[in-house]
């Protein structure tokens, strides 16, 4: 499906109060990076936020794709608090 740039524009005129919601979000999920309880509960948390926020995106060709790729790089900040914390950093 072809999307002109005027509806690729709308659509993320759309998404970008969403999308400031959930950076507010994300930034509010706390966790132990030493206990994995913690750590599992942060995944879980991000998984729940991003699919609540963006669910009404997730069939869109252009914005669609962009929930993945979210959650892989807030899995990623995870991942990187995990491993400082275990290297005493």
């Amino acid at each position: 499906m072809q999307c002109s740039p005027d509806e690729i524009r709308h659509q993320i005129l759309d998404a970008e109060p969403l999308l400031k919601r959930l950076d507010i979000e994300m930034q509010g999920i706390e966790f132990d990076p030493l206990v994995p309880s913690s750590v599992n509960a942060a995944y879980a948390k991000v998984d729940r936020v991003i699919e609540h926020l963006l669910a009404r995106f997730k069939a869109n060709p252009i914005l669609g794709p962009l929930t993945t790729e979210l959650k892989s790089q807030y899995f990623d900040g995870i991942r990187v608090k995990v491993a400082h914390a275990r290297n005493g950093q």
